[in-house]
C-alpha cells in the first residue's frame, strides 16, 4: 500500500456544534471540483477510520466545498504515476468504498453539486444520499473509455434495477438530482435555501438514536452488498482477492461492534 502522507487540508473534519456524535467530512479541493488524488483518498479513508473507531460518533456527513461534490478521481495525478502506483490507487479507492459500507456508523452523502466517477460511487455506497436541487450526477466513464470498476457498479443495480443501471454505466450521461431521486439512488432532493438546515436536522435525528441499534440495522440490510463483495474474487480488479478476504471478516467485525 502507498505510504505517502496526505496533505491535511484536502479533507476537513468538523464536529457539528450542538449535535453530539455528528461529524461532517468535507472534500476541500474546489480548484479541481473536489477530485480526489491518491493521497486525498487515503486521507478521506483515514478520517472514516477514525470515525469508525470513535465511540462518540454516530453519523458522518460527506460533502464537498464550493459548487461540486466530487468530480471523481484526479486523473491528472493518476496519469503521472507508475502502473504499480495506479494499481495501488485503485485498491485504495476500493477500500474506501468498503469502509463506507462496512463501518457501523451511518454515512450520508450530502451531494451539494456536480459529481462524477468516484464521487458517484461514494454517493451510491453511502447509507443515504441527499442532493441539493442543483446537483447533477455525471456518468462519464463510458464516453471517456474508463471502466466502472468500483463497488458502486455492484451496488447500483440492486438500487435501481439491472437494466436502468446498465443504461447509466454503458451509455453515460447526466442525471439531475430529481431524476436520481426518481430512479432510486438518491433519497431526497433539497432546495438550496433549506440545504444547511435540512442536513443539520438529519444529523440531529441520528444523534438522538442508539448507536448499536443503527449499526445492527445497517449490517442486516447490507447482507446482499457483502455477498457482492465476495463476488469480486472472480473479477480482474486489482486487489479483488484482498477485498473479498476483508469482506469475509465483516460479519465478525460488525458483530463485535454492535455488541458494545
Amino acid at each position: 500500500m502507498m505510504t505517502e502522507s496526505p496533505p491535511e487540508d484536502t479533507v476537513v473534519r468538523t464536529d457539528l456544534p450542538g449535535i453530539p456524535g455528528a461529524v461532517m467530512l468535507r472534500i476541500n479541493r474546489p480548484e479541481v471540483k473536489n477530485a480526489l488524488g491518491p493521497r486525498d483518498i487515503l486521507l478521506l479513508s483515514k478520517h472514516l477510520f477514525d470515525c469508525h473507531h470513535d465511540p462518540a460518533v454516530k453519523v458522518v456527513l460527506l460533502t464537498g466545498t464550493g459548487d461540486a461534490f466530487c468530480a471523481g478521481a484526479d486523473l491528472k495525478q493518476m496519469n503521472q504515476r507508475t502502473p504499480e502506483q495506479r494499481s495501488e490507487g485503485g485498491e485504495a479507492a476500493t477500500e474506501l468504498m468498503l469502509r463506507i459500507v462496512s463501518m457501523p456508523k451511518i454515512v450520508v452523502a450530502a451531494v451539494n453539486g456536480a459529481t462524477a466517477g468516484l464521487g458517484n460511487h461514494i454517493a451510491i455506497c453511502s447509507d443515504l444520499c441527499l442532493a441539493r436541487e442543483d446537483a447533477n450526477f455525471h456518468f462519464t466513464g463510458a464516453t471517456k473509455g474508463i471502466p466502472s470498476l468500483q463497488m458502486g457498479a455492484l451496488v447500483l443495480p440492486m438500487m435501481i434495477g439491472l437494466k436502468r443501471a446498465k443504461a447509466l454505466v454503458l451509455r453515460g450521461g447526466k442525471v439531475s438530482a430529481r431524476r436520481a431521486e426518481e430512479l432510486g439512488f438518491c433519497n431526497e432532493v433539497i432546495s438550496a435555501d433549506q440545504w444547511e438546515a435540512q442536513l443539520e436536522q438529519l444529523a440531529a435525528e441520528f444523534s438522538d438514536r442508539k448507536a448499536g441499534t443503527m449499526a445492527q440495522n445497517k449490517y442486516q440490510m447490507n447482507q446482499l452488498v457483502y455477498q457482492q463483495i465476495g463476488a469480486l474474487k472472480l473479477s480482474s480488479l486489482a486487489g479483488a482477492g484482498q477485498l473479498a478476504a476483508a469482506g469475509q471478516l465483516i460479519t465478525g467485525r460488525l458483530a463485535n461492534e454492535v455488541a458494545r
